[in-house]
């Protein structure tokens, strides 16, 4: 590993994490919640087909980041509950998190009411109380348990996805996600947002009760799997890059497998009418690999550190910027103050607005990293924690 640090490593991953999310929001942002489910029933599609830049724009979406970055999150914020916390004997600590992890419901509350439905705040605040019970375990036990689980809901996944092809039309469509979803459907909640704020606000309030509803009861016991695994993975020294180059290597090429199963499925599923399979329910199969392409993604972060210092400060302000790419893409899609660009853009289109806050975000973190100690939005949640006001400027450190 040589003189990189392990919060060096950590810094780097969870900055490239945090701004990969932006890339599968970006569409949420833009456009109501059922067109995650369904890009090829956007209105720019073609007989269910979407067509040049936009399907590359869609397929990349899907391919190489849809579910790998938020898994990959996942995992960091396992990491996260174990050093805030530290071992469960360490009461001061535990209370410590315990507060913590309070402030971050009320975080993710006002961010997903006030602002958008897809918060993930109140999520990790729910679910790291039931991951905090099992800091104290060794490092294999926790492989054991999160790895456990990981792999059974990969495997229900997975045997969805090759029953497919024998599945009622029907029945197939809906485990795809697009099964009630029109294109008329979208449009309708699109003229809906834009009607005026209030409008926006009441459509908000509805996605942001079903979202809640999902991710408090079906998705928390993988996300709890993930975090348990996150934490497993640091305490045997894989965030360190302490592990042999051989395992680094085998993680690499078990996910760079993955992906281009799933990149391969879902180019073709892009190119005809989702309803034909025409991968046979491959697609979901990859959908379901999605935790072996985010530790392959992460072993390359850890293995070749000095492409990815400039992601380090991002990664250091990561609650800022994921809170900021909110107010962010918020404004600009469907604010009263900004141009109001929901239900206007393709695929292709979102991507250029991706790779502007990008650039945006990551010249913000190296500036303001150079004259404070951590991010604004952290600041705030670590001054709330500790019950005081924490001195921000590097100058009176």
């Amino acid at each position: 590993m040589g003189t990189v640090s392990r919060i060096s490593n950590l810094d780097a991953v969870r900055g490239v994490a945090v701004l990969g999310i932006l890339v599968v929001n970006a569409l949420a942002y833009g456009w109501p919640m059922d067109a995650m489910m369904a890009m090829q029933k956007l209105p720019m599609a073609v007989d269910g087909i979407l067509q040049g830049s936009d399907r590359i724009g869609a397929w990349a979406i899907e391919a190489l980041f849809a579910d790998k970055f938020r898994t990959l999150f996942c995992l960091l914020f396992g990491v996260s509950i174990y050093l805030v916390g530290g071992e469960r004997s360490d009461k001061e600590r535990g209370r410590k998190l315990l507060r913590r992890l309070g402030w971050l419901a009320v975080f993710g509350l006002i961010h997903g009411l006030a602002f958008w439905f897809g918060d993930i705040l109140m999520l990790y605040a729910w679910t790291g109380l039931f991951v905090m019970l099992m800091r104290s375990l060794s490092g294999k036990v926790l492989l054991i348990v999160g790895g456990s689980i990981t792999a059974a809901l990969i495997f229900i996944q997975a045997s969805l996805g090759l029953l497919m092809p024998v599945m009622p039309p029907e029945i197939a469509a809906a485990f795809e996600g697009h099964a009630e979803v029109t294109t008329a459907s979208l449009l309708a909640d699109v003229a809906k947002v834009r009607s005026g704020y209030v409008a926006a606000m009441m459509e908000n309030l509805i996605s942001w009760a079903m979202v809640q509803g999902m991710s408090l009861t079906i998705m928390a016991p993988a996300v709890f799997a993930l975090m348990v695994l996150g934490m497993g993975l640091f305490k045997i020294g894989f965030f360190h890059g302490q592990l042999s180059n051989k395992i680094y290597a085998a993680i690499i090429a078990v996910g760079l497998s993955a992906l281009a199963l799933k990149g391969w499925a879902a180019w073709v599923e892009g190119g005809v009418s989702p309803e034909l399979l025409p991968s046979r329910g491959l697609n979901m199969v990859g959908s379901s690999l999605a935790v072996l392409i985010s530790l392959a993604y992460a072993a390359i972060i850890i293995k070749l550190p000095a492409l990815f210092v400039w992601a380090r400060p991002v990664g250091q302000m990561a609650f800022t910027t994921y809170l900021t790419q909110t107010l962010i893409m918020t404004t600009l899609f469907y604010m009263p103050w900004g141009p109001k660009w929901y239900g206007q853009m393709g695929p292709a289109a979102l991507w250029g607005v991706i790779a502007c806050v990008w650039v945006v975000q990551i010249v913000f973190a190296h500036l303001w990293l150079k004259a404070y100690r951590w991010g604004p939005f952290e600041w705030v949640w670590r001054s709330l924690t500790e019950g005081r006001k924490l001195s921000l400027s590097r100058a009176a450190a």
